[in-house]
């Protein structure tokens, strides 16, 4: 399985660390995007002789603004979990990038008693006129986004490198699972440098 996710990987012209930076970024930028989007204004009232705006947050109750957060979480997550955790990980942020397209998408309006409520702090005016910015296309593209990168994530997160990778180096610099423990420490011990690609971890047998 994860050689099948590494041709694809190939195939879409991505290295398994590249596809990992723009998969993580996607993530990171989408849930930061959908943050400081949902704190714009959304809608303006404006009645006879003041207006108020609503940003994103007090238009959908808090839900744009909890989608950006939970989005950002997940970045977090994905950078401690492997393989099929971070397969399930873009399963839910998936849904995350849905519902992001959603709420942008159908441009949840304030409550008229809210907006009423609102108006009568700045206005006499009973009567109003509510219209719409163009804030929540941005919040759509963020959405789409995170959609895009939690596919991505999908694809191609069994292959992605980990941090144990660069203590299986051999004499040529590629990637051995023949190094044993025993010879890592010998070799630091030794004063070599296990994460170097031309360090030799059978060096240390050679020494002692």
């Amino acid at each position: 399985m994860v050689e099948s996710d590494t041709k694809i990987t190939k195939a879409a012209g991505l290295s398994p660390g590249r596809a990992r930076f723009l998969a993580l970024a996607g993530v990171a930028l989408a849930g930061l995007l959908a943050l400081i989007i949902s704190g714009q204004p959304w809608w303006r009232a404006q009645g006879s002789d003041a207006g108020v705006v609503f940003t994103g947050s007090d238009a959908t109750a808090g839900l744009s603004q909890a989608l950006g957060a939970v989005a950002l979480a997940g970045f977090l997550l994905a950078l401690t979990l492997r393989g099929r955790g971070r397969q399930v990980l873009a399963v839910l942020l998936g849904l995350v990038g849905v519902a992001v397209i959603v709420v942008g998408g159908f441009r949840f309006q304030p409550d008229t008693r809210a907006v009423r409520a609102k108006l009568q702090q700045v206005s006499l005016s009973q009567e109003f006129a509510l219209t719409g910015t163009p804030w929540p296309i941005g919040y759509v593209i963020a959405g789409v986004l995170l959609l895009g990168a939690a596919i991505l994530i999908m694809i191609t997160a069994p292959s992605w490198p980990t941090r144990a990778d660069r203590f299986r180096r051999g004499r040529s610099g590629a990637a051995t699972a023949d190094a044993e423990p025993i010879d890592l420490w010998k070799a630091m011990d030794a004063g070599a440098d296990p994460t170097d690609e031309g360090a030799d971890p059978d060096r240390s047998r050679t020494d002692n």
